[in-house]
């Protein structure tokens, strides 16, 4: 039962794992850059691909925010792309949203610090900010983790044609094999920019 300090009752069993169901509400109060829900398709592909790394299983509420802050890191990932595709200046903080209803919002503030803390994350993190700037800080240390884990499965050809896809209305996921080549066939200037750019590792 999700609420405001809590998403998940943390009376669930050891070795739980956080379904896209769960987090499907909070994943739609956070900013768009594409319109019709094609983020929302393709977060939850990319979920799944956490989920088959073992990336979206907790044993306790630290390891819970862990998973939930990957969340945010694959909406980074989407808005940095999408940045870097467009011309724009790369910007994915802006895509976790600072709402009273984003997922950082509610999170368990007393598990994210000792997240924190065993990440020793805070000597990178600015006191003034609230408490989603600690957790944009933590999907920061995600980064590498959940990026390399799509690139494993998806090989960068596939992630990049997901990713470029997010801005068709009409994206169902995973591709068939006729959009992967219809997107991955036919180059451009920022197509080979994007693509680049997995390539190289995603970095930040």
């Amino acid at each position: 039962m999700m609420s405001t300090t809590r998403v998940f009752d943390m009376s669930l069993p050891a070795g739980s794992v956080v379904a896209f169901d769960n987090v499907r509400p909070l994943i739609m109060t956070m900013p768009a850059y594409w319109a019709d829900g094609s983020e929302l398709r393709w977060t939850e592909h990319a979920w799944g691909v956490l989920e088959s790394e073992g990336l979206t299983t907790f044993h306790d509420p630290v390891e819970e925010v862990q998973v939930l802050c990957r969340l945010l890191t694959l909406a980074a990932a989407g808005r940095a792309f999408s940045d870097l595709a467009s011309g724009a200046h790369v910007d994915w903080k802006d895509a976790l949203g600072t709402g009273p209803e984003t997922i950082a919002a509610t999170l368990d503030q007393i598990a994210l610090g000792r997240l924190a803390e065993r990440f020793d994350l805070y000597s990178r993190f600015d006191a003034r900010e609230t408490a989603a700037g600690l957790a944009a800080v933590v999907a920061r240390q995600e980064w590498e983790e959940v990026t390399g884990a799509l690139r494993h499965v998806l090989g960068d050809t596939r992630l990049f044609a997901s990713l470029w896809a997010i801005r068709s209305s009409e994206t169902t996921y995973p591709l068939d094999d006729r959009v992967l080549e219809d997107i991955a066939g036919k180059g451009s200037g920022d197509k080979a920019k994007a693509f680049e750019w997995i390539s190289e590792g995603m970095p930040l």
